[in-house]
């Protein structure tokens, strides 16, 4: 009865990342293959407040396809907590609370990188497709994307998305209330290791499904596969030869 129940769990919450993951990629897949680009307008026109929020909730749908995949490890394992505490008899509390943290702070996130969008569009820095159209600004994106990695504070956050367990064990707090603190705690932590890696989608063109599915992919092998900081080292070392590269050479991106 226990391994059913397990299983049942396991395929609730599996069926709900997947199908909130799919809708978010078919959204970005309806909004790449426009003409008209609904993640924001044309450098020359003026934003309204109503355009950055439209640019906020393109940035939010970008976060659940990129991110969600990643979170899948941690999610599973706070509802495998829940269930044995239920089991137990003790208090319990939906795994949506907790998952509602996640969400809230990658929404906080993608308002900051519709305020960069507008800014850079503001600037004439944006092609029709989200991508830098300066050379110097997309090295300066890809060498700070690159440096970043050898920090402390990506270490620290790396290993609080690559160690789900270690964090409900350390930070675990009971009720409602509690749920979602955890959820926010541990998505602040989720942006806090790639952050730096999101900028990159202003050099590939935010738009573009195949660089976003080649970053989501790399998120995903950092964060719920490898173990350790030897792929962020790597990473950060090919980042920074490539923000060289760009730098010296003058080619377009």
């Amino acid at each position: 009865m226990r391994e059913r129940l397990l299983v049942r769990d396991r395929a609730i919450v599996l069926g709900g990342i997947v199908g909130l993951t799919a809708l978010a990629w078919l959204d970005l897949w309806r909004r790449a293959g426009g003409m008209v680009m609904d993640a924001g307008l044309p450098p020359h026109t003026a934003w309204s407040v109503a355009d950055l929020g439209a640019a906020a909730v393109m940035w939010g749908v970008m976060m659940i396809a990129m991110m969600l995949p990643s979170a899948v490890p941690m999610l599973l394992l706070f509802s495998s907590v829940q269930r044995k505490r239920r089991a137990q008899g003790k208090a319990v509390v939906p795994n949506g609370l907790f998952a509602a943290g996640y969400l809230l702070i990658w929404l906080a996130w993608s308002g900051l990188a519709a305020a960069l969008q507008w800014a850079l569009q503001g600037l004439m820095l944006l092609s029709p497709h989200l991508m830098t159209t300066s050379t110097l600004l997309g090295a300066g994106f890809v060498l700070m994307a690159g440096l970043y990695q050898f920090t402390p504070w990506k270490d620290a956050c790396l290993v609080q998305c690559q160690s789900p367990l270690g964090f409900l064990l350390t930070k675990w707090r009971g009720g409602p209330r509690g749920a979602l603190r955890m959820g926010l705690h541990h998505g602040a932590y989720c942006v806090g290791c790639c952050w730096a890696l999101m900028a990159l989608l202003f050099v590939g063109g935010v738009m573009d499904l195949l660089w976003v599915a080649g970053l989501a992919v790399f998120v995903l092998l950092e964060k719920a596969v490898a173990r350790g900081p030897w792929i962020s080292r790597v990473s950060g070392v090919a980042l920074i030869l490539w923000a060289l590269y760009l730098l010296r050479s003058g080619l377009p991106l």
